[in-house]
């Protein structure tokens, strides 16, 4: 794999029948935040909002924010900034082995069925993509493979006549044919929704809920570990998407950050388990 390349993809998908997976759970990964509401970032917020408009678009109940799941993606995103790693296997730091199941678990959110896409270096601002984009910008890369609607759009409508009239209508009319045109066109770079495995987690009706994780590490030192191999250069961006259902709550509603703050494209995986917890032990 050369060093150069701007995304890493792999998705994993399946469906498994009520009882086929006994869970293991890890040490908790965040301290309980009791009664407090998460903090999402912008990014994050803008995530949520493209995930729905493209779900709108199908006819599809959008998702809602959930703060649990929110905390667990944002774990998983961090800890793949610490310690320079990209999997949905967390593969080094005091949680080492853990899993997308045991994450949303500890985070406290009882599944019945769960999906988890991850992505990193995307949402950097040419031209040396080593400084955040804006916000919206960066949702809009790690979404749809690139930050400038003219490119995306000028594909769908030159190929497929199939033009939007802004981001806003940005989908309309296009089915995962068009998006797997794109992902073609980019060579692999187009975003969540470009790749067929996590656009089919973005749009799986089952899913209520949902979190985003997303951390921005200036200095973001290579290797970063893979499953097999490693990336030769800095990514700076880590995101972590977790849908589930089962287990949906009412909570308060989440506060952002100014803009200003980060606390935290290239590549992608996606992992998806839907089915029934175990209800006892064997």
């Amino acid at each position: 794999m050369s060093s150069h390349d701007k995304n890493k993809q792999n998705n994993r998908f399946s469906f498994l029948p009520k009882f086929s997976l006994g869970l293991v759970l890890s040490a908790t990964l965040m301290a309980p935040m009791g009664l407090q509401a998460a903090v999402w970032l912008p990014e994050e917020l803008a995530v949520v909002d493209l995930v729905n408009l493209q779900r709108s678009f199908h006819n599809l109940d959008s998702v809602q924010r959930d703060d649990r799941l929110h905390d667990s993606a944002l774990a998983h995103s961090q800890s793949m900034a610490d310690y320079n790693f990209f999997s949905h296997t967390t593969l080094a730091g005091p949680d080492s082995g853990s899993t997308p199941a045991d994450r949303i678990s500890d985070g406290g959110y009882d599944y019945n069925g769960w999906g988890e896409n991850i992505a990193a270096g995307q949402g950097r601002a040419a031209p040396l993509y080593n400084t955040p984009s804006t916000a919206i910008d960066a949702a809009r890369d790690v979404m749809y493979g690139t930050e400038d609607f003219n490119e995306i759009n000028d594909f769908f409508t030159s190929q497929f006549d199939l033009g939007a009239s802004g981001w806003d209508t940005l989908g309309v009319g296009l089915d995962g044919s068009h998006w797997d045109a794109w992902y073609d066109e980019t060579g692999g770079s187009g975003g969540w929704m470009g790749s067929a495995g996590h656009r089919n987690t973005i749009l799986n009706g089952v899913f209520d809920d949902l979190g985003v994780g997303y951390v921005w590490d200036g200095a973001d030192i290579p290797p970063i570990q893979l499953d097999s191999g490693t990336f030769l250069d800095p990514l700076y961006t880590y995101w972590t998407q977790h849908f589930a259902f089962g287990d949906s709550v009412e909570e308060p509603a989440p506060v952002p950050l100014p803009g200003a703050f980060w606390l935290l494209g290239s590549g992608l995986l996606g992992m998806v388990w839907v089915g029934r917890r175990r209800e006892e032990s064997v």
